[in-house]
C-alpha cells in the first residue's frame, strides 16, 4: 500500500510538472505566434502582377537567342514562390523561374538538343505594406543533370512531340468525321424533303 502511495504521489507531481512546462510552452507560442508558410492568393496574384512586366524582358532574350541559333532556356510560363519570414513577420519571397537550356544549332527535336542544365532566374521581393518591393537584382542559378540527364531529357521532348502530334492528328480525324457526318446528316434532310 505504501509502494502504491508512493508511486501515485510521483506520477501526480509529474503529471503536475509536464503540465507547468507545457501552459508555459503553449502561452510562449500564443505570444510568437507563427507566421503562415505559404503566400495567400491575393499575394500571389499581386507578385505575379509584379513580376510579369520585369520577367517579361528575359522571355524576349531567350526567344531572340533560339532565332539566332544560340543555346537558350526554354523558360517556364509559371513562376514558383519560395516564401520566408523574418523578425516581425517581414515577409520575403524568392520567386523563381526556370527552364532547359537547348542548343537549337544541334538537332534532335524542335526545340533543339536538351543540353542536361536547367537553369533558374530568381528575383527576390519584400513586401513592404502593400507593395512588393525589390530587394535584389535578378540571378542566374544553374543546376546540371550531366549526359545521361541530358539524354533523358531529350527522350522525354521527343515522347512528349509524338504524344502531342498523334493528339492533334486524332483531332483532326474526329473533325473531318464530324464534318462528314454533318454533311451526310445534311444531305439525308434534303432528299427526305
Amino acid at each position: 500500500m505504501k509502494n502504491l502511495k508512493m508511486l501515485s504521489a510521483v506520477a501526480l507531481a509529474a503529471a503536475l510538472s509536464f503540465s507547468l512546462h507545457a501552459s508555459r510552452a503553449h502561452a510562449m507560442d500564443l505570444q510568437h505566434a507563427r507566421a503562415q508558410k505559404d503566400l495567400s492568393p491575393a499575394l500571389q496574384r499581386s507578385l505575379q502582377d509584379k513580376l510579369s512586366d520585369v520577367a517579361e524582358p528575359y522571355f524576349s532574350e531567350q526567344d531572340e537567342k533560339k532565332a539566332k541559333g544560340q543555346q537558350y532556356i526554354d523558360l517556364q510560363q509559371k513562376f514558383e514562390y519560395l516564401p520566408t519570414y523574418g523578425p516581425h513577420n517581414h515577409l520575403v519571397v524568392s520567386c523563381k523561374l526556370g527552364g532547359v537550356e537547348y542548343d537549337p544549332a544541334k538537332p534532335g527535336t524542335a526545340k533543339g538538343l536538351a543540353t542536361g542544365k536547367l537553369k533558374y532566374l530568381v528575383f527576390t521581393y519584400a513586401l513592404d505594406g502593400k507593395q512588393w518591393v525589390s530587394v535584389a537584382k535578378p540571378k542566374w542559378e544553374s543546376q546540371n543533370l550531366g549526359v545521361a540527364g541530358a539524354k533523358q531529357l531529350n527522350q522525354n521532348l521527343a515522347r512528349g512531340e509524338q504524344r502531342k502530334a498523334a493528339m492533334e492528328k486524332a483531332a483532326q480525324n474526329r473533325a473531318a468525321a464530324s464534318a462528314a457526318a454533318a454533311a451526310a446528316q445534311k444531305a439525308a434532310d434534303r432528299s427526305g424533303q
